[in-house]
């Protein structure tokens, strides 16, 4: 096995999670077989990604290339909501469309998009758009207006002033600027040996991390491959309120998010067993108060012991847990995932 260490990504900032499940996705898609993650040992842990040709070639290739597919006119982040209309098609949060006839036109265009990716057997493309979700138009409040953000996953924090939304003002630009580099670029962003920040223009205030980590100069590559890892994260949706995301707890878009750190190399497929388990999301909830994660006040108090077992028994060694705070206007808040803080299971 070859390994591919993300080095310069802090396991407390969210942003370095979310690049190794994103890489590890992309390059599974790509072709690299036996993938594997996994955390560096000692008191600085870095995420690795593990394969027989995990070479800084390699990894650089796929990963320009899978950028390189998605900055065609024809693809999938590139289509419109409507002709002359900018707004993504795919993306989950979008703009209030009052017409009924306005939210069939957009399912039957969203429709035809998740056929033409079926039957290419696209199956990461396939489950990201499943991972954001997409307009709630069955989600209604009292007065009858819908709520569309109802049905996106709490991981896509794109901010929504001025009309912009996650696929055309994220996607599309990261996809351009990840595709125009070179493979050796690419993988020098990954592995930490560089910094370029195309889309940000390498402004202090950037917010390329978009909500994984605090705004500044963010790697291109290490976003895209971020937001890729959105993939990973399942989510539930629901008739009445917001659909439930895995790696969340919390009222609405507030609460915290959490990832697991494990010992030893994992494939892609448990990982995402993992980040899906209940046993996770319960112990992740260790010491808050019911009511600000949504839960019951008179849960089981010994579900938290058992989850913490559960996991220890399939070798996580702590949750990482990240508060979600919004920043700057009522209208068009930012939230933004801080530093996180670690849950160890006891596991040695």
């Amino acid at each position: 096995m070859t390994d591919f260490v993300l080095a310069t990504a802090e396991p407390t900032t969210m942003l370095s999670h979310m690049a190794l499940y994103g890489l590890a996705a992309i390059v599974e898609d790509g072709g690299l077989e036996d993938v594997r993650l996994s955390w560096t040992a000692g008191m600085t842990p870095r995420p690795v990604l593990s394969a027989p040709q995990a070479t800084p070639e390699t990894i650089g290739e796929i990963v320009r290339r899978h950028a390189a597919r998605h900055d065609t006119p024809e693809s999938w982040p590139n289509r419109q909501i409507s002709e002359g209309e900018q707004r993504a098609l795919m993306s989950p949060r979008i703009s209030v469309i009052s017409s009924s006839e306005g939210w069939r036109s957009l399912q039957d265009r969203r429709h035809h998009v998740l056929n033409q990716l079926t039957n290419a057997r696209a199956m990461l493309d396939l489950r990201l758009i499943a991972a954001l979700g997409e307009p709630s138009y069955w989600s209604k409040n009292r007065k009858g207006d819908r709520l569309q953000d109802d049905g996106a996953s709490r991981l896509e924090m794109q901010p929504r002033n001025q009309g912009s939304e996650f696929v055309g003002n994220r996607i599309r630009p990261l996809a351009a600027a990840v595709a125009a580099r070179t493979a050796a670029e690419v993988s020098d962003g990954l592995l930490g040996r560089s910094v370029r920040d195309e889309i940000g223009k390498d402004r202090p205030d950037s917010r390329t991390p978009t909500g994984f980590a605090s705004p500044g100069p963010t790697d291109n590559a290490v976003a895209w491959c971020a937001l890729w890892g959105i993939s990973q994260f399942p989510i539930a949706q629901r008739t009445n309120g917001f659909a439930i995301t895995s790696g969340h707890i919390g009222r609405g878009t507030s609460g915290y998010f959490y990832v697991p750190v494990w010992d030893g190399r994992w494939r892609t497929a448990r990982h995402r067993t993992i980040i899906a388990s209940e046993q996770l999301s319960q112990f992740a909830s260790t010491g808050l108060a019911p009511d600000s994660i949504g839960r019951a006040s008179d849960d089981d108090p010994s579900s938290g012991e058992a989850a913490r077992q559960w996991l220890a028994s399939r070798d996580v060694i702590a949750v990482v847990r990240f508060p979600v705070h919004r920043f700057g206007s009522d209208s068009a808040p930012e939230r933004r995932a801080i530093l996180g803080e670690l849950l160890k299971t006891g596991r040695r």
